[in-house]
C-alpha cells in the first residue's frame, strides 16, 4: 500500500498567535511602504509642487507614528519566537534575523533618508501658504532641489526601505514553514490503485 504521512507538529496557541501577528505586521509594513512608492507615489508626482509638498508631509507624519512602533512590535515578536522556538538552529537564526532586519528600517530612515526628509519638510513649510495649484512656484530652484525631484528620490529610498520588513517576513515565514515536519502518526493519504479501498 502506498501512503504519504500528513500529520505535522503543532505549536501552542500562543506561538501560533505570535507567528500570525508577526508575519501579518511585517508583511503589512513591507506592503504599505513598497506600495506607496510603487503605486501612490507616481500619481502624486503629477501634482503641482505646493500640493505635492503638502501631500508628502501628510504621508511622512502618518508614517512616522505608525511604522517605527510596528517595526519594533515585529522585532519583539520575532525575538520571542527565536527564544521560544529554538527547535532547530536554522529556525533560531531565521527568527533572529527577522528580529534584527525589520527594525533596521529605523536607522535606515535616519541615516539614508534623513537629508531628503529634512529638505522636504523645509519645502512643505516654505510652500505652506502658496496656492496649491501654482505650477511656477519653483521656477528659479535648481533642478535637483525641486519638490518633485526630492519626492522622486524619497520614493526610491522608501521602496528600498520596504525591502527590510519584506526580508524579515520571508525569514520568519521560512522558519515557520520549516517547523512543520511530516511525522507519520497514522494519518495517511492513499495513492494509486489503493485509494479505492
Amino acid at each position: 500500500m502506498n501512503s504519504v504521512p500528513i500529520s505535522a507538529t503543532r505549536p501552542s496557541t500562543g506561538i501560533r498567535v505570535a507567528q500570525v501577528v508577526g508575519l501579518t505586521a511585517s508583511a503589512y509594513l513591507a506592503g504599505a511602504l513598497g506600495g506607496f512608492s510603487a503605486v501612490a507615489g507616481p500619481a502624486l508626482l503629477k501634482a503641482p509642487a505646493p500640493l505635492l509638498a503638502k501631500q508628502w508631509l501628510t504621508v511622512f507624519d502618518n508614517g512616522k507614528v505608525t511604522a517605527p512602533p510596528l517595526s519594533v512590535l515585529c522585532s519583539a515578536i520575532f525575538g520571542y519566537l527565536a527564544y521560544r522556538e529554538p527547535t532547530a538552529s536554522s529556525n533560531f537564526a531565521l527568527y533572529t534575523a527577522a528580529a534584527i532586519v525589520v527594525p533596521s528600517m529605523i536607522p535606515y530612515t535616519i541615516f539614508f533618508m534623513g537629508g531628503v526628509n529634512s529638505k522636504l519638510q523645509e519645502k512643505a513649510s516654505s510652500l505652506a501658504n502658496a496656492s496649491l495649484t501654482d505650477t511656477e512656484v519653483e521656477s528659479g530652484v535648481a533642478q535637483d532641489e525641486t519638490v518633485h525631484q526630492l519626492v522622486d528620490k524619497w520614493l526610491t529610498l522608501n521602496f528600498t526601505r520596504s525591502l527590510l520588513p519584506l526580508v524579515g517576513t520571508l525569514a520568519a515565514g521560512w522558519a515557520i514553514a520549516d517547523k512543520f515536519e511530516v511525522l507519520g502518526l497514522g494519518a495517511v493519504l492513499k495513492t494509486g490503485a489503493d485509494r479505492m479501498g
